[in-house]
């Protein structure tokens, strides 16, 4: 019965069917994952489940298993550490997406003639990256990194990442980074014969209310407020003209690889999780519902007609109860009679169920 509806719950999820899914597409899975988790959760209790989060979720799984006296602990657990690193990856796309938006906004404000590529993608065949935004104007090509962070960032002389708040956590080498990024519109733009155009890198962050220092001389930093400013201030002569930056556009997108990659976070074994702490919890559920209410006492009571001698039949305490209160001659008896004859019937249930061993 349990493995049985472990099966049917992992058919009823369909999201993340495909073994790779390019960049585009992780946010809408994940999101598809979440609501197929809460509905299945929920089915039908919450009239609005598109409002419910893997957190109610978690929750509303946390109070079942506590009320089936904790049967699924091990279960809930493996459960919700698979939801923390799910939440993760959803907050930091959505996070990333947001501050892309912002980048890309206010590069709207530029005052030179430019061209913007966003999320370009590109790779020799064995290192793969992408960069956030590619901006070109007659002076140079400008690379663009959005970092979307709520902690202050330390950039060491060796191009080291921190986020910095008690204790400095190292993120990455934003140096090296940017040089691949470098490296590959490189040679994109040298196999097409623009290897002297000067290229630029700016690591720009959304958060101005964040302290950024950056001892790493080869990459600039600013806040995205400045972003416009600086691209339209670069010192340095126009050698393109807006045929040539056409051109180079074009250059970028055919040089673009937009490949599919396998989810970093394992799909399958969260939706078996999940299939097997519902199925566990449903199951003691049952359990707990199938198991025998004691049978309620019966008083036997003889009825006698002037056509039919005598009838002998069992009662509970319950029928013998509504019998009398809606009998015509029980309602002009008052309240001393009722309980006086709520007494004796108790009494002879009691007798009954003594003399049958019962208590």
């Amino acid at each position: 019965m349990k493995t049985q509806r472990i099966e049917e719950l992992m058919t009823a999820m369909k999201s993340f069917g495909k073994e790779s899914y390019h960049k585009s597409e992780l946010l809408n899975e994940m999101f598809a994952l979440q609501q197929e988790i809460v509905e299945l959760t929920f089915s039908g209790e919450h009239a609005a489940t598109a409002e419910l989060k893997i957190w109610d979720v978690e929750r509303h799984l946390e109070q079942l298993n506590a009320d089936c006296g904790n049967i699924a602990d091990e279960e809930l657990a493996k459960f919700k550490e698979g939801c923390k690193v799910l939440c993760n990856l959803i907050k930091a796309e959505i996070s990333g997406n947001r501050g892309e938006y912002k980048a890309f906004k206010t590069l709207e404000y530029l005052k030179s003639q430019n061209r913007v590529l966003r999320n370009v993608e590109l790779s020799d065949g064995e290192v793969h990256t992408e960069l956030d935004a590619v901006v070109i104007t007659p002076k140079c090509v400008t690379i663009v990194e959005v970092k979307n962070t709520s902690k202050n960032i330390f950039i060491d002389e060796e191009g080291n990442y921190y986020r910095t708040g008690e204790f400095l956590k190292w993120d990455s080498n934003i140096a090296e980074k940017m040089s691949v990024k470098e490296g590959l519109l490189r040679k994109a733009l040298e196999a097409a014969g623009y290897g002297h155009i000067q290229i630029r890198s700016i690591v720009v962050f959304t958060n101005n209310r964040i302290e950024v220092q950056n001892k790493y001389r080869h990459i600039r930093t600013s806040f995205v407020s400045q972003l416009a400013y600086i691209i339209d201030g670069y010192r340095l002569d126009d050698i393109m003209t807006v045929d040539e930056m056409d051109n180079l556009q074009m250059i970028i997108k055919d040089a673009e690889y937009k490949e599919a990659y396998p989810f970093e976070f394992d799909v399958n074994q969260y939706k078996a999780d999940f299939a097997n702490l519902m199925a566990t919890l449903e199951f003691a559920k049952n359990q707990e519902t199938e198991v025998e209410i004691e049978e309620e006492p019966v008083i036997e009571v003889v009825k006698t007609t002037k056509k039919q001698p005598v009838e002998n039949k069992k009662l509970t305490f319950t029928s013998v109860m509504k019998a009398l209160f809606t009998s015509k001659q029980f309602k002009y008896a008052g309240s001393t009679a009722a309980a006086v004859v709520i007494s004796v019937v108790s009494g002879v249930i009691a007798a009954n169920t003594i003399g049958k061993g019962g208590f």
